[in-house]
């Protein structure tokens, strides 16, 4: 049972290396940045533009606790475009991030002491969230020879009668693996909350964008935004989609706990619906190039990857060639050449030897990466 009055939390060891890497640039030092999620291209001239013309018309109150209505208008379509799917406008409530949308959405469907699944590897902020709500974490793992895809079978297993969400996030985040369409099906059958996090959907490199929306439109509940496909990260813009016994309930969250999101960046992410088809194909294939180089120079590295990271900008590397603690690894990497990595242990307990390398950033940086790891690799590691 998680101690409500004060859990124990732990941090957030990506952010701890960022912030331990922007010391390092503060002093003079020159750092590549391949440990954070950040999309290093520049906000589209059309999100910009909208956030501007809002500013100047003085669009900058409190809006509605769901959203301002142009906004979500422009989700709902947007899922007719790429799923045919309807979803009606008052299904959407925009939030302070995907962040507060998850913690809208865990809120929302879940008890204190109930029973939350989460999926190994897993976002380091679920578990730490989860406690911080009064909710007990069960963890299920996936394996990297199994493609990190759920094994829905071993799935059932474990899910008791205490149990009422689990946790999805596909593409996932660190592997950069999207489940199956068909391991989407088979989770929207099972008789419990699946919370489906999808802040990585538009950047599917190799299939078609894909949401559990389309097994099960009703019940699940869907946590996306505009931090990772539209560079949006500071604007601090996501959107929850619920079902329709829930937006009340979550609304009265929202109102109590944000208020509503920033209405400059909805306004802004307006014209997010207006970007080009071949603005977008572009940055796909930027993402794509960069996760194939990263794969090819990983494996000169002795650095193998046994799974295929289709989507989102992330490739999770058993370092076990190397070391059995990948956090000192990459702290000894920062100090030592200039490059920060994400180590394992942030993404379960069981990935000691692990370190996840982002791919968002300049293709020259993941050029100058790999040369700094090859580099470090071949003088400090005996």
């Amino acid at each position: 049972m998680t101690n409500l009055l004060k859990p124990e939390i732990s941090p957030f060891i990506v952010m701890e290396i960022l912030e331990e890497a922007q010391k390092l640039e503060r002093i003079g030092k020159k750092i590549i940045h391949l440990e954070i999620g950040e999309p290093t291209e520049e906000v589209d001239e059309k999100i910009v533009k909208n956030g501007l013309k809002a500013l100047k018309e003085k669009k900058y109150k409190y809006s509605s606790s769901l959203g301002i209505p142009e906004l979500r208008k422009l989700i709902s379509d947007d899922y007719k475009t790429n799923f045919n799917l309807n979803i009606q406008p008052e299904r959407i409530i925009v939030t302070s991030g995907s962040s507060a949308a998850i913690l809208l959405a865990i809120l929302s469907s879940t008890k204190i002491n109930e029973e939350i699944i989460i999926i190994d590897p897993h976002y380091p902020c679920y578990p730490q969230i989860i406690k911080i709500l009064g909710r007990d974490i069960k963890t299920f793992k996936t394996y990297e020879m199994e493609n990190y895809q759920i094994d829905i079978n071993k799935l059932k297993k474990i899910i008791s009668k205490k149990t009422k969400a689990l946790i999805v996030n596909s593409p996932a985040n660190p592997t950069g693996v999207s489940q199956s369409d068909s391991i989407l099906k088979k989770l929207s059958n099972l008789n419990i909350q699946i919370i489906s996090d999808e802040i990585y959907q538009g950047l599917s490199i190799d299939y078609p964008l894909n949401t559990i929306l389309k097994h099960d439109l009703s019940n699940s509940i869907v946590v996306n935004g505009f931090s990772k496909y539209y560079s949006m990260t500071g604007w601090r813009l996501g959107y929850l989609i619920m079902p329709k016994r829930l937006i009340r309930y979550a609304q009265k969250l929202q109102q109590n706990m944000f208020i509503c999101a920033p209405t400059i960046s909805q306004h802004a992410a307006t014209g997010c619906y207006k970007i080009s088809k071949k603005n977008k194909d572009f940055l796909i294939k930027k993402y794509k190039k960069n996760r194939d180089f990263l794969i090819k120079e990983l494996k000169k590295m002795n650095i193998d990857i046994n799974y295929k990271p289709d989507s989102a900008f992330y490739i999770f590397c058993d370092m076990s060639n190397y070391t059995k603690n990948s956090l000192n690894l990459c702290k000894d990497i920062l100090d030592k050449v200039g490059l920060a990595l994400a180590p394992g242990i942030d993404f379960g307990k069981d990935y000691k030897k692990f370190i996840r390398i982002s791919y968002a950033s300049t293709f020259s940086d993941i050029q100058e990466g790999m040369a700094l790891l090859h580099s470090y690799l071949k003088k400090y590691i005996k």
